[in-house]
Formats: structure tokens, C-alpha cells, sequence
């Protein structure tokens, strides 16, 4: 049952060009956001790059999505900035900063 759910979700996603994109831990708090899609129009297209559209919202999120303090996974696997994502992938991101860093 959960592979069908996970299929219908997969499919949505990739019928709307999306990624899925979580914030973990550190980011989640300071971010106010545990999820979010987000639309990936040229492929293929990298961590980086989906990295820079979310600094460009702003001096929080490039602050705190700094690539030099964060790690990622796509599809619960580690990977690195330089990797390709495509259409329908789940991506984690988390920080190496300390809760306690301002």
C-alpha cells in the first residue's frame, strides 16, 4: 500500500515538473518550513543550482543555505552539490551549523 502512495505522489510531482524538498533540523527551525515543492524547469539540474534559487530569496535563506554548511540527499541518499536532480526527486537538506551559531 505505502509503494502505491508513494507512486501516486511520485507521479503528481513529476506531472508538475517538481522536486520535493525538506528541511531538516536547524534549517526546519530557522526557515519556518519542514517541506516545500519546488519547480525544476531545465534538466539536468543540480543541488547547486536549486541551492542558488533558494539563496535568492533572501539574506535568511542564502545565510542559512550556504553551500559550506549544508548537506544533502536526494532520494534518502547522500549527495553531493555537484549531482543532478530530476523531476519527481525528493530532496533533504540539513545543516552542519549549530543550533547555538547566529
Amino acid at each position: 500500500m505505502r509503494k502505491f502512495i508513494a507512486s501516486l505522489f511520485s507521479r503528481d510531482l513529476k506531472i508538475k515538473h517538481e522536486v520535493e524538498v525538506m528541511y531538516f533540523g536547524r534549517l526546519s527551525d530557522f526557515l519556518m518550513m519542514t517541506s516545500e515543492r519546488i519547480v525544476i524547469l531545465d534538466e539536468p539540474f543540480t543541488l547547486r543550482q536549486m541551492l542558488n534559487e533558494l539563496c535568492a530569496r533572501g539574506e535568511r535563506w542564502a545565510y542559512e543555505l550556504d553551500e559550506n554548511y549544508v548537506m544533502c540527499t536526494v532520494n534518502q541518499e547522500s549527495a553531493m552539490l555537484s549531482d543532478s536532480i530530476k523531476v519527481g526527486d525528493e530532496i533533504g537538506i540539513f545543516s552542519r551549523k549549530s543550533d547555538f551559531e547566529m
